[in-house]
């Protein structure tokens, strides 16, 4: 704790104009005016070590003179202007004093924000350094990162000559961290690129300065976080902990994309960390395992590796927002939509402490979620909003191909394909491993076209990619079965077939009604069986995949080998779920596929009954015309010369032989009959 303040002689006037009687008043009104919010009694005892009547009297004074204004959150200047002239009139060396005493008040009393605050302005003006009170501060996760960044940064520029070098560098590489989590990318690429450039202090601080730009690059171009991490790990001389932490980090990545080589590199990773254990290092690993139980479709063992893991652990503040994300996305992939917008809504609310880097990503799982659920309007509305709402370059490439692919998919599902190929053609999609695998959901999407060729490379590369990781694909169950029609449509039933069988695979991992109907419906689609289809619509029923259900019900109205009477009523279903769920395109192909199930159904059970438009006697045919053009039963009697009662029963006749129920009927087939 700082040294009291020496206070002038009770009494004595105010040299500096300040509304005062004394200078212990005086110390009462600088300690008020350098804060940033009310500042309550305590926190003026702690300040000047006075306390009891002769410290309150003090205080009345200043709020009879109004130099002071009481509330109930505590003491503030009597207005702005006078704040500022007691900052201006307070000696610099002052002020240092008092921000310096005030940030250690507040951190021993459980208020680390704002010591953080008091601290950066010591900082900024004097670069003197308290080593231990930054350290806590910035390990503080109520700080939020921007502000322990700022802190780091300060205090590594800082003037103290008996600052450890290797602390300064502690400090930098922990400032690029927060300045991660804070969404503050260009700056933290700026310092990476100037500490790597200026080469201070050897391989092993080059290596861990690559680490961070592999880390950076994990999640939108694994291929450069593949090259930074590998970079740094052959830099010679690598300390223990050093290579610990950079293999933990490469093994998040390589788990998430499916690299060949992970178990091998998870196992070299676990025994590091088991040699030099590293902060957070075990939730990198939990990380990393759940990425590779991910990526061969085992969610089940992902969920319990991430259950295992406490993402407000102190050590977990740079994991924390992906693994919040993980498991969110865990609940998401199983079908627990209540439960993963719950999640969500509390993810959002802790924004302070994951870091503001999260926003966009939890953006995008929210407006999977919505599409999952069937509230596409919604989710094309807030995937738009959270495109624009920052700088593109900003945002991690694998969550614009996640928001771009929500606007892609619901654009083709309304109807709109100009739009969405509008949007397809503004991006530049990387095709091969593994950059590829980021922008699988966005080939997904690409896959409702009803010209599949426009987009055929991008379609089979992430078919491909899921050779490697499905992990993708578990967030978007309905895109499965559109990537199999779009292979199908293009010719390419081997890649089909392989489709089939991963989700066979995933399906029998995790076990539940709805994949095993994605499963039954992408098998059904390939084999065209009716009864897989039948299958998956009944299992898809029991869960809360609406758009899910309402595709399964499209196939298997579409499908050959289903009796005409079950597919019209499927198409049916299909199209009053797709009005509801704002699929207005999809709607509208549905009922198409309804219609013409009906006259197909017509036309069949006219032929089975032997009757048709050449079993009509000459009578019935004129009656039939007559009636198909618009005429009524009294103007075909008049123009026929016949009775009413005639032409009536000779349209029963008629509706009888071609299978129709009403005029209406009957005028649409016998606009068809020439056909």
């Amino acid at each position: 704790m700082a040294t009291p303040f020496t206070l002038d002689r009770p009494g004595e006037p105010a040299a500096d104009g300040l509304p005062v009687t004394s200078a212990a008043q005086r110390w009462i009104l600088r300690t008020v005016a350098v804060c940033d919010e009310p500042c309550q009694i305590w926190f003026l005892e702690r300040m000047t070590e006075r306390s009891g009547p002769a410290l309150h009297d003090d205080v009345e004074e200043l709020i009879a003179s109004g130099a002071l204004v009481d509330s109930a959150g505590g003491l503030r200047p009597g207005s702005v202007a006078l704040r500022d002239a007691v900052r201006r009139a307070t000696p610099t060396s002052l002020l240092v004093a008092l921000h310096g005493r005030a940030a250690g008040v507040l951190a021993e009393q459980g208020r680390p924000a704002a010591a953080a605050g008091h601290l950066l302005r010591v900082l900024a003006v004097a670069g003197r350094v308290d080593v231990p009170l930054v350290s806590r501060l910035a390990a503080d996760p109520a700080v939020d990162a921007s502000t322990t960044a700022d802190l780091l940064l300060a205090a590594r520029a800082g003037r103290d000559p008996a600052l450890p070098p290797e602390l300064r560098r502690d400090w930098v590489l922990a400032a690029v961290d927060h300045l991660m989590l804070a969404g503050r990318i260009e700056p933290a690429l700026a310092i990476l690129g100037d500490e790597i450039a200026a080469d201070r202090a050897g391989a092993g601080y080059r290596a861990l300065l690559l680490g961070r730009l592999g880390a950076w690059y994990a999640t939108g171009r694994p291929s450069l976080a593949f090259e930074y991490l590998d970079r740094a790990l052959a830099q010679p001389d690598l300390r223990p902990e050093h290579r610990s932490w950079l293999l933990s980090t490469l093994v998040t990545v390589a788990g998430r994309v499916g690299r060949p080589e992970t178990e091998a590199l998870l196992a070299a990773a676990e025994r590091a960390e088991t040699e030099a254990p590293t902060p957070g290092g075990e939730i990198r690993l939990a990380l990393a395992r759940a990425g590779l139980a991910l990526a061969g479709g085992d969610l089940p063992a992902a969920r319990q590796v991430l259950g295992r893991v406490d993402p407000s652990a102190p050590e977990a503040r740079a994991q924390a927002a992906f693994l919040r994300i993980e498991r969110i996305a865990g609940q998401l992939a199983c079908g627990e939509y209540e439960e993963a917008t719950t999640a969500l809504r509390f993810a959002e609310g802790d924004l302070g402490t994951l870091g503001v880097a999260a926003q966009p990503m939890l953006a995008a799982l929210d407006c999977r979620l919505r599409v999952a659920a069937g509230e596409l309007p919604e989710a094309s509305a807030r995937a738009g909003l959270a495109l624009r709402g920052g700088p593109t370059g900003q945002l991690a490439d694998e969550v614009r191909a996640e928001l771009l692919a929500v606007l892609v998919e619901v654009a083709f599902r309304q109807g709109r394909p100009e739009t969405a190929r509008e949007l397809l053609s503004g991006v530049r999609v990387p095709v091969d491993w593994p950059d590829v695998v980021g922008w699988v959901r966005l080939a997904g999407a690409a896959a409702y076209d009803p010209e599949p060729g426009r987009h055929a490379r991008l379609v089979r590369a992430a078919v491909d990619a899921l050779v490697r990781s499905v992990r993708p694909l578990l967030l978007v169950p309905q895109q499965a079965p559109a990537l199999t029609r779009a292979l199908l449509r293009l010719g390419d039933p081997h890649r089909a077939h392989q489709l089939a069988d991963h989700l066979i695979r995933a399906a029998e991992r995790v076990d539940s009604p709805l994949w095993w109907g994605v499963a039954q419906q992408v098998a059904g689609l390939v084999d065209e069986d009716s009864g897989l289809l039948r299958g998956a619509v009944a299992q898809l029923r029991t869960t809360s995949a609406r758009p899910v259900l309402a595709d399964a019900l499209g196939d298997l109205a579409g499908t050959p080998g289903t009796p005409q009477p079950e597919a019209r009523r499927a198409s049916e279903e299909a199209a009053a779920l797709f009005g509801r769920l704002g699929a207005t395109g999809d709607q509208e192909r549905a009922v198409r596929c309804g219609r013409a199930l009906v006259a197909a159904d017509r036309r069949h059970r006219a032929g089975r009954s032997g009757a048709g438009f050449d079993a009509l006697t000459a009578a019935e045919a004129r009656v039939a015309e007559l009636l198909a053009g618009g005429a009524t039963k009294q103007q075909a009697a008049a123009s026929l010369f016949v009775s009413f009662h005639t032409v009536d029963a000779q349209l029963r006749a008629v509706y009888a032989k071609l299978g129709v129920r009403n005029r209406l009927e009957l005028a649409r087939l016998w606009a068809s009959r020439d056909a």
